[in-house]
């Protein structure tokens, strides 16, 4: 089968750093400053993310360092240079101090510690939503299912909708809430839902918590990089975000942040490790996450190398704002020639990731057809047509979310779109997803 005919990526070693700011122009051009192989269409940054050439080439020279000397790395100089990357992390989310932010590997084991660390009591509420991550709705379903069973609502956000909506949705659920005296309520809030894109109004669900004596967690596994956000001024209870998604660090690479007020909550790690002290010892709740186990660090340090990189190329709000303009402007070009619609019309919720309705045929019925479908075409997309995207459903319709990013023009998402969705189409891929 003919591959897509994208003009080829290039495979140098990473080019040297230009002069000048200027000499990085998104679109096609920046293919140079990434590691993949010829041809293929990447319009999935925000399932795995990927790092730039840069960024992979620091981590080897940190993995070599290791290497040299792994006792004298481990024992004196991880320690500070932990420090020094959460330091930096701390000041670009606006935390008050570094030790309010610590490193983990990714947001669903970052929600997981919090949980963990919570007494939980029969008459406690945990309270996720329809639109939570899948690994997230399981670990609430866990939670609820294990002894002292704390009550779990699920409440449904259905799109296309409106901020208002869905705030007024959110409110009117936690006023009805049947809590008794002493009970704890916990709310998982998506900063960015995963599918669909969406940017959900968190500041002022977290604000409607903590009016509500709730504990606020906030799942951003999507937020840093592909948003601006000021943990200060929205004052979570939590939060959570992948580093190695939008902001180009090596996978896996995330950060919890937990304010003063709410680390004496945080009596233990996952899994537990040297730094736990029984009660009534006060806990160092950055010192606990020092060291959790022997792992391999360099992910967490390849931060600095990609914030120099970020910034090198022009800095959050040039690539934010191209990221979003192209999965803007793509989306409704996909969107025109199918004659379908985006999820998200009027631009209310779109950051970086756009969802385009798939105009499933009639006879195609997708509830018969099973949840399993979105997978199915996403493998046919990799392994027949060399591209990915995340396909889904939603509201009983087939959707396809496409990252914009740094690379993409609007001719790549054109070419995605004629070279697979018609494709799949033409060749009615679809009537083979059910055989055996």
């Amino acid at each position: 089968m003919q591959k897509n005919s994208l003009p080829p990526t290039q495979k140098p070693s990473a080019p040297p750093p230009p002069t000048t700011k200027e000499e990085y122009v998104f679109g096609h051009d920046m293919l140079k400053y990434f590691c993949f192989e010829e041809g293929y269409i990447n319009l999935n940054q925000g399932s795995y993310g990927t790092c730039p050439r840069p960024v992979f080439e620091a981590s080897k020279r940190v993995s070599e360092e290791i290497e040299a000397n792994p006792d004298h790395f481990y024992r004196i100089k991880l320690a500070q240079k932990l420090i020094d990357v959460r330091t930096r992390l701390a000041k670009f989310i606006n935390a008050k101090e570094a030790d309010e932010v610590v490193m983990i590997t990714n947001a669903t084991h970052g929600i997981n510690n919090v949980l963990h660390n919570i007494p939980w009591k029969a008459d406690d509420i945990l309270i996720g939503f329809t639109t939570s991550y899948g690994a997230i709705s399981s670990t609430l379903r866990r939670y609820a299912d294990a002894t002292p069973h704390p009550k779990l609502e699920m409440i449904r956000f259905a799109f296309p909708s409106t901020r208002e909506t869905l705030l007024t949705i959110f409110r009117d659920h936690i006023n009805g809430l049947e809590r008794k005296p002493g009970s704890t309520a916990v709310a998982i809030i998506d900063g960015i839902i995963s599918v669909p894109g969406i940017r959900l109004p968190w500041e002022e669900m977290v604000k409607i918590c903590r009016e509500n004596n709730i504990i606020s967690i906030v799942d951003g596994a999507h937020m840093i990089g592909q948003i601006p956000f000021d943990v200060q001024k929205a004052d979570p209870d939590f939060l959570v975000t992948n580093c190695h998604k939008w902001m180009y660090a090596r996978r896996p690479c995330s950060l919890l942040y937990v304010p003063k007020r709410n680390q004496s909550m945080m009596r233990w790690t996952f899994p537990v490790s040297w730094g736990y002290k029984s009660p009534p010892n006060e806990i160092d709740f950055a010192e606990q996450y020092s060291w959790v186990g022997t792992i391999d660090y360099t992910a967490f340090l390849s931060v600095h190398a990609a914030m120099d990189f970020r910034e090198a190329i022009g800095g959050e709000q040039k690539i934010q704002a191209y990221c979003h303009d192209i999965a803007r402007a793509g989306g409704k070009k996909m969107a025109e020639i199918l004659g379908t619609r985006l999820i998200d019309e009027e631009d209310q919720f779109t950051a970086c990731m756009v969802d385009v309705l798939l105009p499933l045929p009639v006879e195609h019925d997708v509830p018969r057809l099973g949840s399993g479908v979105g997978h199915q075409i996403m493998h046919k997309l990799l392994e027949e047509w060399h591209c990915a995207s995340s396909v889904y459903i939603h509201e009983g319709q087939l959707w396809a979310r496409c990252s914009g990013q740094i690379w993409l023009e609007v001719s790549i998402l054109c070419t995605f779109l004629w070279q697979v969705l018609i494709q799949m189409h033409r060749y009615r891929i679809l009537n083979t997803l059910h055989e055996p």
